[in-house]
């Protein structure tokens, strides 16, 4: 990602840091973000530019995680480019994964688990931050989203939810989003699959499976040319082996690094 990138997506007074060459021209910045997870503050840092530059730069971001009570630091970077982030106090601890399938070929068939029935984002209010938290809370780095976290800005028609048909209860959910990328080789515009969860009783009935077959078809109705989605490439619920199923192959595999701070 750019530097110009990076300066129109974070607070940048606050968490940020600029290299400059001798000349005073930026050649590398840091920007450091933080959730809230149950086990504390988890930071996070995004690096550009020079290369030479990030040492210093990752540091102080390193420094400035551990003053504002973050308990550890991560970092993606593609895969088999960090092997020189073990002498910054860093450890590789998973593969992240980006799956990608296209959307101008045939698509799974939207299959219905009986029990249950589908509904969008018009249906439902004040949900879906508690759907995503439920699924994901056994999760590795599990980080509660809010409310307005979950559905600001999305499109209605793209977020699905699979509730029981005795009683009307949450079971899974996901999210489906169209973005735009400049210099990208996928065929744009890329639909996002985003948020795929299930709450532990609903679990191993197919429900994932058909809420991702059928938000593909919406995404690809409202415009997009192409699927994208991310998954933890160590999740254990089945995640990687389901979407091979849809039609999703592996399309990048990043790193995450972590360092402990307290």
């Amino acid at each position: 990602m750019s530097v110009q990138a990076l300066r129109a997506r974070f607070e940048w007074e606050a968490r940020s840091r600029v290299a400059e060459d001798d000349s005073g021209r930026q050649i590398g910045v840091v920007l450091v973000a933080s959730r809230a997870t149950p086990d504390g503050a988890l930071a996070s840092m995004d690096v550009a530019g020079s290369p030479a530059a990030a040492p210093d730069l990752i540091r102080w971001a390193q420094r400035f995680s551990g003053a504002a009570g973050a308990f550890v630091v991560q970092l993606f970077v593609g895969g088999g480019h960090g092997e020189n982030l073990t002498g910054l106090g860093f450890e590789k601890v998973r593969p992240w994964l980006r799956m990608d399938r296209s959307l101008g070929d045939s698509l799974a068939p939207v299959e219905p688990v009986p029990g249950y029935q589908l509904i969008d984002g018009t249906a439902k209010p004040g949900t879906w931050a508690y759907m995503h938290n439920r699924s994901f809370a056994d999760h590795w780095r599990f980080a509660p989203r809010t409310e307005a976290e979950m559905m600001g800005g999305k499109d209605a028609r793209l977020c699905l939810m699979a509730i029981s048909t005795d009683g009307g209860h949450p079971a899974a959910l996901t999210i489906g989003l169209i973005e735009t990328y400049r210099a990208d080789p996928r065929p744009q515009p890329v639909g996002i699959v985003s948020s795929v969860g299930t709450v532990p009783e609903h679990r191993r009935r197919g429900l994932a499976k058909w809420l991702v077959a059928e938000v593909l078809e919406r995404l690809r109705g409202a415009g997009a040319k192409h699927a994208s989605l991310y998954v933890d490439g160590w999740n254990d619920t089945g995640a990687v082996d389901a979407y091979r199923k849809l039609g999703f192959d592996l399309a990048f595999e990043a790193e995450v690094w972590e360092s402990k701070l307290s």
